[in-house]
């Protein structure tokens, strides 16, 4: 073999092995609420936010941190990655998030909306915020929204 040769399946050999590691470290372990994650290919926050309609058909997996929480029941949260921002609901009503949650990273698994919202459940939402001012709304918001199936919460990194 050549020292070309080698060199090449040297250089193969070390792109598995940091691709295996990768993939086995992508989600870590936490917390987890809803059905649970199925998929392990990230889609970036901010692309969702920026350009939801390339995503509404399809299931994305998430990855931000909770800047805040439903404070009446963790019936939603706003997920941010310091520059979007998304609310998150979670399927049927059928799950919650511990109101304590702000400032973990969690992994949410979902839908994509855009969605044009009344002043009156902009309001609803700003109420149970933990700073929220409800009297700072005013007409419909057009929002971009998450319907999530599942969400790991883990410890900020």
């Amino acid at each position: 073999m050549t020292k070309r040769s080698r060199a090449w399946v040297g250089a193969l050999l070390l792109s598995v092995f940091a691709t295996g590691a990768e993939a086995e470290t992508a989600i870590p372990a936490g917390e987890d609420y809803g059905a649970g994650l199925t998929l392990e290919e990230l889609t970036p926050l901010g692309d969702v936010v920026s350009r939801p309609e390339l995503y509404s058909d399809r299931t994305l997996l998430v990855k931000g941190r909770i800047r805040d929480v439903c404070q009446k029941k963790g019936c939603w949260m706003v997920l941010t990655d310091g520059e979007s921002q998304m609310r998150i609901r979670f399927a049927d009503y059928g799950f919650f998030v511990p109101k304590d949650s702000s400032g973990k990273d969690a992994y949410v698994e979902g839908r994509a909306a855009v969605e044009e919202i009344s002043e009156k459940v902009a309001r609803h939402y700003e109420a149970e915020a933990s700073d929220g001012d409800p009297s700072s709304v005013h007409g419909p918001q057009r929002v971009v929204s998450f319907t999530a199936t599942g969400v790991r919460l883990v410890p900020a990194e």
